[in-house]
Protein backbone atom coordinates (compact mmCIF):
# COMPACT_ATOMS: atom_id res chain seq x y z
CA UNK A 1 0.00 0.00 0.00
CA UNK A 2 1.00 3.51 -1.03
CA UNK A 3 2.42 5.49 1.90
CA UNK A 4 -0.15 8.26 3.14
CA UNK A 5 1.79 11.40 1.17
CA UNK A 6 -0.36 15.12 3.03
CA UNK A 7 -3.43 15.01 5.24
CA UNK A 8 -5.59 18.02 4.12
CA UNK A 9 -6.60 19.62 7.44
CA UNK A 10 -10.70 19.87 8.14
CA UNK A 11 -11.96 22.67 7.50
CA UNK A 12 -14.40 24.88 9.48
CA UNK A 13 -18.03 23.75 8.03
CA UNK A 14 -19.33 26.44 9.55
CA UNK A 15 -17.76 29.25 7.48
CA UNK A 16 -19.40 28.26 3.90
CA UNK A 17 -23.01 28.59 5.68
CA UNK A 18 -21.96 32.34 7.48
CA UNK A 19 -23.94 35.11 6.39
CA UNK A 20 -23.82 39.00 6.87
CA UNK A 21 -27.50 37.78 9.13
CA UNK A 22 -25.29 34.93 10.65
CA UNK A 23 -25.35 31.13 9.71
CA UNK A 24 -27.46 30.25 7.38
CA UNK A 25 -29.20 27.18 9.46
CA UNK A 26 -31.88 26.37 6.70
CA UNK A 27 -28.98 25.68 3.62
CA UNK A 28 -26.83 23.59 6.33
CA UNK A 29 -29.24 21.32 7.23
CA UNK A 30 -30.39 21.14 3.50
CA UNK A 31 -27.65 19.87 2.67
CA UNK A 32 -26.61 17.56 5.70
CA UNK A 33 -30.21 15.72 5.89
CA UNK A 34 -31.99 16.25 2.81
CA UNK A 35 -30.01 16.99 -0.30
CA UNK A 36 -29.30 12.89 -0.37
CA UNK A 37 -32.74 12.29 0.92
CA UNK A 38 -33.93 13.83 -2.49
CA UNK A 39 -31.45 12.18 -4.63
CA UNK A 40 -32.81 8.64 -3.31
CA UNK A 41 -36.39 9.81 -3.80
CA UNK A 42 -36.09 11.24 -7.38
CA UNK A 43 -34.51 8.09 -8.30
CA UNK A 44 -37.70 5.99 -6.80
CA UNK A 45 -35.20 4.01 -4.31
CA UNK A 46 -38.31 5.11 -1.81
CA UNK A 47 -36.50 2.68 1.28
CA UNK A 48 -33.48 3.74 1.04
CA UNK A 49 -35.25 7.40 1.62
CA UNK A 50 -37.37 6.14 3.94
CA UNK A 51 -33.62 4.94 5.89
CA UNK A 52 -32.27 7.69 5.51
CA UNK A 53 -34.98 10.33 6.42
CA UNK A 54 -35.54 8.09 9.72
CA UNK A 55 -32.10 8.81 10.47
CA UNK A 56 -32.11 12.42 9.72
CA UNK A 57 -34.86 12.91 12.75
CA UNK A 58 -32.70 10.86 15.03
CA UNK A 59 -29.69 13.49 14.37
CA UNK A 60 -31.87 16.12 14.27
CA UNK A 61 -33.45 14.69 18.28
CA UNK A 62 -29.78 14.33 19.25
CA UNK A 63 -28.99 17.99 17.77
CA UNK A 64 -32.31 19.51 19.65
CA UNK A 65 -31.94 16.97 23.03
CA UNK A 66 -29.00 14.62 23.05
CA UNK A 67 -28.03 10.86 23.60
CA UNK A 68 -31.37 11.08 25.70
CA UNK A 69 -34.01 7.81 25.60
CA UNK A 70 -36.64 9.06 23.56
CA UNK A 71 -35.26 11.67 21.90
CA UNK A 72 -36.70 11.06 18.86
CA UNK A 73 -40.08 10.56 19.25
CA UNK A 74 -39.79 13.70 21.30
CA UNK A 75 -38.37 15.74 18.62
CA UNK A 76 -41.31 14.71 16.35
CA UNK A 77 -43.64 15.25 19.04
CA UNK A 78 -42.28 18.99 19.87
CA UNK A 79 -41.28 20.23 15.75
CA UNK A 80 -43.51 17.86 13.65
CA UNK A 81 -47.22 18.31 13.48
CA UNK A 82 -48.15 14.60 13.20
CA UNK A 83 -52.03 15.06 13.23
CA UNK A 84 -53.02 14.63 9.86
CA UNK A 85 -50.59 11.96 9.01
CA UNK A 86 -52.30 8.90 10.33
CA UNK A 87 -49.14 7.68 12.16
CA UNK A 88 -47.82 8.39 16.10
CA UNK A 89 -44.33 9.71 16.68
CA UNK A 90 -43.94 6.11 18.64
CA UNK A 91 -45.47 4.25 15.89
CA UNK A 92 -42.84 5.68 13.62
CA UNK A 93 -40.18 5.00 16.34
CA UNK A 94 -40.96 1.52 15.50
CA UNK A 95 -40.64 1.39 12.46
CA UNK A 96 -37.59 3.47 12.19
CA UNK A 97 -36.22 0.41 13.99
CA UNK A 98 -37.37 -2.18 11.91
CA UNK A 99 -36.45 -0.25 8.40
CA UNK A 100 -32.56 0.20 10.22
CA UNK A 101 -31.84 -2.89 11.25
CA UNK A 102 -34.06 -5.04 9.66
CA UNK A 103 -35.47 -3.55 6.38
CA UNK A 104 -38.86 -4.40 6.92
CA UNK A 105 -42.09 -3.58 9.17
CA UNK A 106 -42.09 -5.65 11.89
CA UNK A 107 -40.01 -4.44 15.36
CA UNK A 108 -40.64 -6.25 18.55
CA UNK A 109 -43.21 -3.96 19.59
CA UNK A 110 -44.85 -4.95 16.42
CA UNK A 111 -44.61 -8.10 16.60
CA UNK A 112 -45.77 -8.43 20.03
CA UNK A 113 -48.61 -6.53 19.40
CA UNK A 114 -48.02 -3.48 21.36
CA UNK A 115 -48.04 -1.25 18.56
CA UNK A 116 -49.55 -1.04 15.29
CA UNK A 117 -47.66 -1.85 11.87
CA UNK A 118 -47.26 1.35 10.09
CA UNK A 119 -47.04 1.05 5.87
CA UNK A 120 -45.95 3.35 3.87
CA UNK A 121 -46.84 4.70 0.64
CA UNK A 122 -45.84 6.52 -2.66
CA UNK A 123 -48.66 8.53 -4.15
CA UNK A 124 -52.29 9.62 -3.05
CA UNK A 125 -54.92 7.80 -1.99
CA UNK A 126 -58.66 8.82 -3.42
CA UNK A 127 -61.32 10.00 -0.58
CA UNK A 128 -62.24 7.14 0.30
CA UNK A 129 -59.58 5.07 -0.01
CA UNK A 130 -58.52 2.48 3.57
CA UNK A 131 -56.13 4.03 5.62
CA UNK A 132 -55.73 0.74 7.25
CA UNK A 133 -56.08 -2.86 7.07
CA UNK A 134 -56.12 -5.77 9.75
CA UNK A 135 -52.25 -5.33 10.25
CA UNK A 136 -51.36 -1.96 9.22
CA UNK A 137 -51.97 1.61 9.63
CA UNK A 138 -51.03 3.33 6.08
CA UNK A 139 -48.92 6.55 5.62
CA UNK A 140 -47.78 8.92 2.88
CA UNK A 141 -44.11 8.89 2.96
CA UNK A 142 -44.23 12.17 1.09
CA UNK A 143 -46.21 13.83 3.89
CA UNK A 144 -43.64 12.42 6.34
CA UNK A 145 -40.65 14.06 3.77
CA UNK A 146 -42.76 17.46 4.11
CA UNK A 147 -43.55 17.22 7.85
CA UNK A 148 -40.04 16.66 8.36
CA UNK A 149 -39.40 19.64 6.92
CA UNK A 150 -41.60 21.84 8.32
CA UNK A 151 -40.56 20.34 11.79
CA UNK A 152 -36.76 21.58 10.96
CA UNK A 153 -37.77 25.15 10.50
CA UNK A 154 -39.62 25.45 13.51
CA UNK A 155 -36.67 23.53 15.10
CA UNK A 156 -34.60 26.63 13.67
CA UNK A 157 -36.96 28.87 15.07
CA UNK A 158 -36.59 27.81 18.38
CA UNK A 159 -32.41 28.27 17.97
CA UNK A 160 -32.94 31.32 16.70
CA UNK A 161 -35.38 32.31 19.36
CA UNK A 162 -33.49 31.10 22.43
CA UNK A 163 -29.72 32.02 21.30
CA UNK A 164 -28.28 30.52 24.73
CA UNK A 165 -29.20 26.82 22.74
CA UNK A 166 -26.42 28.07 20.29
CA UNK A 167 -23.65 26.69 21.81
CA UNK A 168 -24.47 23.26 23.09
CA UNK A 169 -26.05 22.84 19.25
CA UNK A 170 -22.88 23.81 17.53
CA UNK A 171 -20.90 21.39 20.10
CA UNK A 172 -23.35 18.55 18.93
CA UNK A 173 -23.27 19.37 15.34
CA UNK A 174 -19.71 19.48 15.41
CA UNK A 175 -19.24 15.65 16.65
CA UNK A 176 -22.20 14.74 13.54
CA UNK A 177 -20.17 13.21 10.12
CA UNK A 178 -21.23 15.06 6.85
CA UNK A 179 -20.82 13.69 3.07
CA UNK A 180 -19.35 17.92 3.50
CA UNK A 181 -16.97 17.34 5.72
CA UNK A 182 -14.82 14.15 5.92
CA UNK A 183 -10.88 14.00 6.35
CA UNK A 184 -8.93 14.03 2.72
CA UNK A 185 -5.74 11.78 2.90
CA UNK A 186 -3.44 11.84 -0.19
CA UNK A 187 -1.21 8.72 -1.29
CA UNK A 188 1.27 8.58 -3.55
CA UNK A 189 0.91 6.31 -6.31
CA UNK A 190 2.33 2.75 -6.16
CA UNK A 191 4.74 1.94 -9.35
CA UNK A 192 4.25 -1.24 -10.22
CA UNK A 193 7.26 -2.76 -11.22
CA UNK A 194 8.70 -3.33 -14.79
CA UNK A 195 8.93 -6.73 -16.16
CA UNK A 196 12.77 -7.50 -16.98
Amino acid sequence: MAPIDRVEPLKDYLSAYVTDEGIDLPRLFNDDFFVATKLLWNAKHYISAAKLLMSAVDTLAFLAFGDVPRNFQKWLETFADLSGLNATADELWELRNSLLHMTNSDSRRVSAGTVRRLTFYVGYLQPGDPTEDGESKFFSLWDFLQIVAQGVARFIESLNSDRSKFPVFVERYDSILSDSRYQIFHQTPEVAPKDS
